[in-house]
């Protein structure tokens, strides 16, 4: 299972209007584009919400749960170096 490959999805959500309609409304219709496992998929599909946001909230204590969590699990080092996703323009 990939972290990764789940935050990148959510990030997509954030940024492209259109990925983050289907997502919320036929999910099994744009993640057959990543490398998700067949548990990852399951999750995605059966997550209902009406935004982006309670979408993210829902995965994530999903994700915090399989590691035995208590709902949260920071995944970050925010002192440390970090990859960061940085926006611009493109003309």
């Amino acid at each position: 299972m990939s972290d990764h490959t789940l935050n990148n999805i959510m990030c997509l959500a954030l940024i492209d209007g259109k990925f983050r309609h289907t997502l919320l409304t036929d999910a099994a219709t744009v993640l057959s584009d990543f490398d998700l496992d067949a548990e990852e998929q399951d999750i995605l599909k059966a997550i209902k919400a009406d935004s982006v946001t309670e979408y993210a909230r829902k995965l994530h204590t999903w994700m915090a749960e399989r590691r035995g969590g208590n709902g949260y699990h920071r995944t970050y080092e925010p002192r440390g170096l970090m990859n960061r996703l940085f926006l611009t323009s493109v003309d």
